[in-house]
């Protein structure tokens, strides 16, 4: 997610349960469908049809997912809020054509029936929502964080599982093999860095005494091990990569170097006036580098996009 929003994994938690609480009201919805028709073709016959040929008709019932299939070249033909997709992030562009499937862990199961996806794409969030979908499509459960799972290299299977099934195998290499590019043109640009040994922090200030900081698991501390840079965040993280802390727990790493992301100008006037965010090391000796909102969870192009941003920042530091 981006600019400060994120769904954390408690989050994700609750908006899961409640998903679940509204079961019987959608599952009203979707008798009614089946009543009169409207949903009409077998989740066993679709599967066939999908062993025969690839699934045309997808539906993304989240938005890293969403980015990800768009980075494979495929349009899906629902998402759910699409206007939140753009808000968060956006990239790649999602057009105006595609539906409106409803919230997250509730959506519209009419409008989904009425769409016939051969597809329907979930997290594992999902699951208690996953019985009734089955109904309507074939559903892919896949997973892009949890526990014990590294981000970045998650997003990579993914990015595969999902080509795998969309049939776009040929997509995801070509994908792939841009960002074996991008990385290595970002390492080459951060020789001179890496040769300072310095550590850095990947923050995402939250106001005047807090930050959510990067962790090793994280999709951006994945993308920070590829480009031969240690992450001075060494504590644990939460499922998505991510630990909430008071500045002074930034204090341990005298020599680290600083990357903040995505800092609202409101935030970022607070911490100009902090005398906390003053008093740390890497801020008296001005190592701190600033680049824009990226999503914290993303597939494959936000890993380059990370690596980019990353390579501008800290290109030519070498201090």
């Amino acid at each position: 997610m981006t600019t400060g929003t994120r769904f954390s994994g408690k989050r994700r938690l609750a908006l899961a349960r409640l998903g679940a609480a509204a079961l019987t009201a959608a599952g009203a919805a979707f008798a009614r469908a089946a009543a009169d028709g409207s949903v009409g073709v077998s989740v066993a016959s679709v599967a066939e049809g999908v062993n025969r040929k690839p699934p045309a008709r997808v539906v993304v019932l989240d938005w890293p997912l969403t980015e990800v299939v768009l980075s494979l070249g495929v349009v899906p033909v629902g998402v759910s809020r699409p206007a939140w997709y753009a808000k968060l992030d956006g990239v790649p562009a999602l057009p105006p054509s595609v539906v409106d499937t409803g919230l997250l862990y509730q959506p519209n199961f009419e409008v989904l029936a009425a769409l016939e996806p051969e597809l329907i794409v979930i997290t594992p969030w999902h699951a208690p929502l996953r019985g009734l979908l089955e109904r309507i499509a074939p559903t892919l459960t896949v997973p892009l964080f949890g526990p014990g799972v590294d981000v970045y290299p998650a997003v990579q299977a993914a990015t595969r599982k999902i080509a795998d099934t969309l049939g776009r195998g040929a997509a995801a290499d070509a994908l792939f093999a841009q960002a074996d590019a991008s990385f290595a043109e970002a390492r080459a640009r951060l020789a001179g860095f890496r040769a300072t040994r310095r550590p850095v922090y990947l923050l995402r200030p939250i106001d005047d005494r807090h930050i959510a900081v990067f962790g090793r698991n994280s999709l951006f501390g994945g993308v920070l091990h590829a480009l031969g840079i240690d992450n001075a965040w060494q504590e644990d993280a939460d499922p998505q990569g991510m630990t909430e802390a008071d500045l002074g727990a930034l204090a341990k790493r005298t020599d680290a170097q600083v990357v903040t992301i995505g800092v609202p100008p409101g935030v970022a006037a607070q911490l100009a006036r902090s005398p906390l965010w003053g008093a740390l090391p890497f801020v008296r000796q001005n190592r701190v580098q600033h680049i824009g909102p990226l999503p914290a969870l993303g597939g494959v192009v936000a890993s380059m996009r990370c690596a980019d941003s990353l390579a501008k920042a800290l290109e030519g530091v070498s201090t």
